[in-house]
């Protein structure tokens, strides 16, 4: 068993360990421009409010006025977007990056099994937006993108289908092996660089299965699941808007759930077939529900075991990860132990399987107080909300930022 101690004295290099190597936004070589806020009026780190200078004191009429500047604007405090209607303590609550630390997310996380939404990040996270149009700028016309339920087919044709209104889901993509030059654009929150999948001694293949893009036509779904793994779920919303339906984690029993035991994970049908048949709609009206709407510019935070159905309003593009903590990673062990005498000896998903149960295994993992304190508060100490001015709370993994170079290559078979 290797203690956290020993493992900070590794090269990090050896471990992977996530470098909070914080954005600046002039690095891209880009400016993002002026961003609009969620409620439509200029981006809260954008505003700045003026006192007004004594009349004796103001310049001439034909010279622009220099007002200094005043404090800067108080962000909103949380906002609960949703109640169980059977227990109000299961609830979704609106939080803007610059109100919530590091250390406060991951502490609401070790006590609670609610969704959260973070909001304010998205210029942040994608300083050239993470859109349709900009998508399509990056992905080569004649590059095969795997669409579900399709096969593959070039991305100019899935985007030009997608422009005709035709369901279709490029749906958990992963960057690393798909789009790694997208690592260039979309950066990863920093309440989540603590993940422990990143800080083994030996490198996992499961480090370059998030994060994934999701891009999809308005009604695509993604049915009624919880996430492999027992991992917990982040989502950033980059266009678009999704309709988002969590169970809380203790009530998957009143799903009508099937057990699939090669997985080790309940299986689910999808809602409406659980709401058109009487006796699986009757169980499920017991279970504590809650229904809300993830808007374009917000990251979701999913607690490990959450069953959830999402549907897209509209056209979307998200890129999203799971990942482990104190929260799951013993869950997720134990989850992992009892798959792997369904793989099959000497292929590649038990080889796979097995190096992940080894590596995340012998570490014997800080608890939350002396995760914290060993990585600088989360990023930010133990305040409760980041300074007016601080930088946002975004970065990369050590292992993703060389991939941010790449670039799409196509190979031309020889005349």
């Amino acid at each position: 068993m290797i203690s956290g101690a020993a493992l900070s004295e590794l090269a990090a290099d050896e471990l992977c360990i996530g470098a909070l190597q914080y954005s600046d936004d002039s690095s891209d070589g880009e400016s993002s421009g002026e961003t609009p806020s969620l409620d439509g009026g200029a981006a809260l780190d954008d505003v700045a409010t003026t006192s007004p200078l004594p009349a004796s004191q103001s310049p001439p009429p034909s010279t622009p006025p220099k007002l200094p500047p005043g404090p800067a604007p108080t962000p909103a405090p949380p906002v609960c977007v949703c109640r169980a209607a059977s227990d109000p303590t299961y609830e979704v609550t609106r939080w803007h990056w610059s109100t919530l630390s590091v250390a406060a997310f991951r502490a609401h996380c070790a006590a609670s099994r609610c969704p959260l939404i973070i909001t304010g990040l998205g210029p942040h996270l994608a300083p050239r937006g993470l859109s349709l149009e900009r998508l399509r700028a990056l992905l080569p016309a004649d590059m095969a993108v795997p669409v579900r339920g399709h096969g593959t087919m070039s991305a100019a044709s899935f985007f030009g289908r997608l422009d005709a209104g035709e369901a279709l889901y490029l749906a958990d993509v992963p960057l690393a092996i798909h789009f790694p030059w997208l690592f260039d654009e979309v950066a990863v929150p920093a309440y989540f660089l603590h993940d422990f999948a990143h800080r083994t001694r030996r490198r996992l293949s499961i480090m370059h299965d998030t994060p994934s893009l999701f891009v999809g036509g308005a009604g695509t779904t993604s049915a009624l699941h919880v996430d492999q793994m027992c991992s917990n779920f982040w989502m950033y919303l980059g266009e678009g808007a999704k309709r988002w339906i969590t169970f809380h984690p203790d009530d998957a029993p009143l799903l009508s759930p099937t057990w699939d035991a090669p997985e080790q994970i309940h299986r689910f049908a999808p809602l409406a077939q659980l709401e058109s048949d009487a006796q699986s709609a009757a169980s499920l009206r017991q279970a504590r529900r809650l229904e809300f709407e993830l808007r374009a510019g917000e990251v979701l935070y999913i607690p490990h075991n959450t069953p959830h159905e999402v549907t897209n309003l509209a056209a979307t593009c998200a890129v999203s990860a799971n990942y482990l903590d104190q929260t799951n990673v013993e869950l997720s062990l134990a989850q992992g132990t009892a798959k792997l005498p369904s793989r099959e000896p000497g292929s590649a998903r038990h080889a796979n399987l097995r190096a992940m149960l080894d590596a995340l295994g012998e570490v014997e993992w800080p608890a939350l107080a002396d995760d914290l304190g060993a990585r600088g508060g989360g990023g930010n100490g133990d305040d409760e909300a980041y300074p007016s001015g601080a930088t946002p709370p975004v970065g990369r993994f050590a292992a993703h930022e060389r991939l941010r170079h790449s670039r799409p290559v196509t190979i031309c078979a020889p005349l």
